[in-house]
């Protein structure tokens, strides 16, 4: 369970968003928080690299879970003693799918943090969900 999530319904096919969203080299395109992401390779559990912000920020991230077709976890450094662990997830819904994004935070300032930030990094993930679902319709 993540501490903060949002959703998006979208009329894209769960197969096509998961395409995109599972390509770490599509992010740059419509995600508007991310500039580079390199993860020497394709989404799999275990992948790790870097992700480069708009903002800035460069982050280690790795790949923990990845359930093809469905969903993924990316955790990702920002916080000291803290990994944030954002959850990714796609699934059929109508004639399309809803869309979500979760953040949970893990470590021992997990607790302090996740009161003051969790709220504040999910209010991200509507504009990237609907930069994820505008370029999923449009592709498929």
């Amino acid at each position: 369970m993540s501490a903060a999530e949002r959703s998006l319904e979208t009329r894209a096919k769960p197969e096509v968003v998961w395409r995109i969203w599972s390509d770490p080299s599509t992010w740059p395109r419509w995600n508007p928080d991310v500039s580079e992401v390199n993860l020497g390779g394709p989404l799999r559990t275990g992948a790790a690299g870097s992700m480069t912000t708009k903002s800035g920020g460069r982050h280690e991230v790795s790949i923990e879970a990845v359930e093809p077709g469905r969903a993924f976890e990316l955790v990702s450094t920002g916080l000291p003693l803290t990994r944030l662990v954002f959850r990714c997830q796609v699934v059929p819904s109508g004639a399309g799918s809803r869309i979500s994004q979760g953040v949970r935070l893990r470590g021992p300032l997990a607790p302090i943090f996740t009161g003051m930030m969790a709220g504040r990094i999910a209010e991200s993930f509507p504009a990237l969900l609907k930069g994820l679902a505008t370029e999923a319709e449009a592709t498929g």
